[in-house]
């Protein structure tokens, strides 16, 4: 005789495809059917975004190329071949330059393990958005960015990463270490001279690439 199938679960005994409306976070955990925690890998990621926001080098590149074709060179892009210009184009331009912060920053994660839960709250908190939109204010970038005032929170958690010395491999990292002392509206302002001294260190690099003489930079 065939052995007697194990009697079906109901459908109250089984976890539920979608959590019907009203049913608790904590019901569905008691039902072993809670999403399951966010990973490491998933921290990174959201790093690796928080990162690009505060130093969005890419799109004031972006923005640069737009209003000039001869850019970067300018005046000067008659000393090079089109070629070279061209490929000083192509290096500087979002997809690469943020592919090269996307990269830097998993390699901070990766050296930063214990503090990076840390870093990225002070990141997403709002100092991520307040210096990132500073800088892109000075690169004169037209695209809209709301809200535009910072909210207390925001304000605290710049204040935060700008000067409490847990944040100083963070702040080393990013190139924003000058940041340390200043108040908040200070730090602002350092932001978008920084800003300025990220894109140049972004054009030397390319410059090297497409072997174009660094002092056509200048």
């Amino acid at each position: 005789m065939p052995e007697p199938r194990a009697p079906r679960a109901s459908r109250s005994q089984r976890c539920p495809r979608w959590s019907r409306r009203g049913v608790t976070a904590l019901a569905l955990l008691a039902a072993g059917c809670a999403q399951p925690p966010q990973t490491p890998f998933d921290r990174v990621q959201r790093f690796a975004d928080a990162y690009v926001r505060l130093l969005p080098v890419g799109r004031v590149m972006e923005v640069a190329a737009a209003q000039d074709a001869r850019w970067p060179l300018g005046a000067k892009a008659d000393l090079v071949s089109d070629t070279q210009l061209a490929c000083m184009r192509a290096g500087l331009s979002s997809s690469v330059v943020s592919g090269r912060q996307r990269q830097a920053a998993r390699d901070y994660a990766q050296a930063h393990a214990d503090t990076l839960d840390g870093d990225l709250r002070v990141l997403e908190a709002g100092a991520a958005r307040l210096i990132g939109d500073a800088m892109l204010a000075g690169a004169g970038d037209p695209a809209p960015r709301l809200p535009t005032s910072a909210t207390p929170e925001e304000t605290q958690a710049l204040a935060a990463f700008a000067t409490e010395p847990r944040y100083a491999a963070l702040r080393r990292a990013t190139g924003l270490d000058a940041l340390l002392g200043g108040g908040t509206e200070r730090a602002a302002q350092r932001g978008r001279d920084l800003g300025h001294a990220l894109v140049v260190k972004a054009m030397t690099d390319a410059f090297l690439s497409c072997h174009i003489p660094v002092k056509l930079l200048y």
